[in-house]
């Protein structure tokens, strides 16, 4: 791999690169190898589902999270007593969306990110509890680990387009983006991609 600076100049994407590139080093990838939240899943002690090997989900839960439902969730993870974690991936999402989803919830482990919980309102109604900092650093560190800042550089500069990197690292195009601008190569990917 050619010579380029390994961490970006900004503050924010540098602290998203090094948490990245640790949890890279731990699962054995190499910069340019695309990294396999799932084959790392079972490292961080998240146990990965689906909601058709939920037993005892009624039916009409199923179907709104899989009809309904299915674009205002991406994952379910809950904390169990052992100490594992179960990760309840959005069948409906692509396998794209399905990885940097699960990077997601393993970078909230990384990160000792407390597992957030349901809470019951005045109403009665349940709701899930937000921390918008932990899951933006959550999703700034699984994208760094999936797509790290070296390569991406070099390949802006050797005229490849966010799809190409993207299919390279098994991400979504978006994912590419955010990275891109993240990591402050926008002028750099303008550059070569304007009309």
């Amino acid at each position: 791999m050619r010579k380029v600076p390994l961490f970006p100049r900004n503050f924010r994407g540098r602290i998203y690169e090094r948490a990245g590139l640790k949890i890279r080093e731990f699962a054995g990838a190499s910069l340019e190898d695309p990294l396999d939240p799932f084959a790392l899943a079972e490292f961080v002690k998240i146990h990965v589902v689906y909601l058709s090997s939920i037993r005892g989900l009624p039916t009409g839960i199923r179907n709104r999270l899989n009809t309904r439902f299915r674009s205002q969730w991406s994952a379910v993870t809950v904390g169990l007593p052992d100490g594992w974690q179960v990760c309840i991936l959005n069948p409906t999402h692509t396998t794209e969306r399905k990885r940097a989803t699960l990077m997601e919830e393993i970078s909230h482990v990384v990160l000792g990110h407390e597992p957030t919980r349901i809470i019951t309102g005045s109403n009665g109604v349940g709701y899930r509890e937000f921390n918008p900092a932990n899951e933006e650093a959550a999703y700034g560190v699984g994208a760094a680990a999936l797509v790290p800042y070296a390569p991406l550089v070099i390949g802006l500069m050797d005229g490849q387009n966010p799809d190409s990197i993207a299919r390279h690292y098994g991400v979504s195009s978006p994912l590419v983006l955010y990275r891109i601008k993240i990591t402050m190569l926008w002028s750099l990917y303008k550059s070569k991609y304007s009309a």
